[in-house]
């Protein structure tokens, strides 16, 4: 898709920095790391973002044993109100760990327990995005447009302009099964997700 929205007027810099992300080779693998997610916000909409990702599976040794592709909605990136609570825009780029439902669970309920208040009973989502800069419960799940996310991630196969131009639409032919089964399969050792391109100081 050659024609993209892009609110701040940095179109040049932003297609060109985006996509040299694409080689994969920006997220750190660590010892023990199975896992990196690389992705790239290269669409902008009025409500909405969209990005091109690259997942990784390495092994031990830090070699490359599988990789796969596909695209995450998210909702409208302002970098002034990513760190707060409730705002619904995308979180701020940076690496953050992806764990399961169980493991952000046991996190809020430690929490929780340090503020006298009553656990949670569970989480409604199976992978979590652990834990950007003034937000919480942060998940990988399904949807169609910014109206299913409040921050969260929504994979699938093709992005799509919606009927007024505006806005970008995610489809899921089976993406979201895919990097799921993905996880399962090589995420044993750890799972890592480089949100970018870092284009925070242009929004200062």
């Amino acid at each position: 898709m050659g024609n993209y929205l892009n609110n701040s007027g940095l179109r040049p810099s932003l297609l060109d920095i985006a996509l040299s992300y694409n080689n994969g080779k920006q997220g750190e693998v660590k010892q023990k790391t199975r896992v990196v997610v690389n992705t790239n916000r290269i669409w902008y909409g009025v409500n909405s973002t969209a990005s091109a990702f690259l997942a990784t599976a390495y092994d031990e040794q830090g070699k490359e044993v599988d990789s796969m592709r596909g695209y995450f909605l998210e909702p409208q990136t302002k970098y002034e109100k990513a760190k707060t609570a409730g705002g619904k825009m995308a979180i701020m780029s940076g690496e953050y760990n992806i764990i399961p439902n169980a493991e952000m669970l046991k996190k809020i309920n430690e929490q929780r327990k340090k503020n006298n208040k009553i656990p949670e009973d569970g989480l409604q989502f199976q992978w979590y995005i652990d834990t950007p800069p003034g937000r919480s419960c942060i998940a990988i799940h399904g949807g169609k447009t910014w109206k299913n996310t409040k921050g969260c991630f929504i994979p699938g196969d093709t992005i799509e302009l919606s009927a007024d131009g505006k806005d970008y639409e995610i489809y899921d032919r089976g993406k979201k099964k895919e990097l799921f089964d993905f996880f399962e399969k090589y995420g044993e050792g750890g799972i890592k997700i480089n949100v970018g391109p870092h284009f925070e100081e242009l929004y200062k």
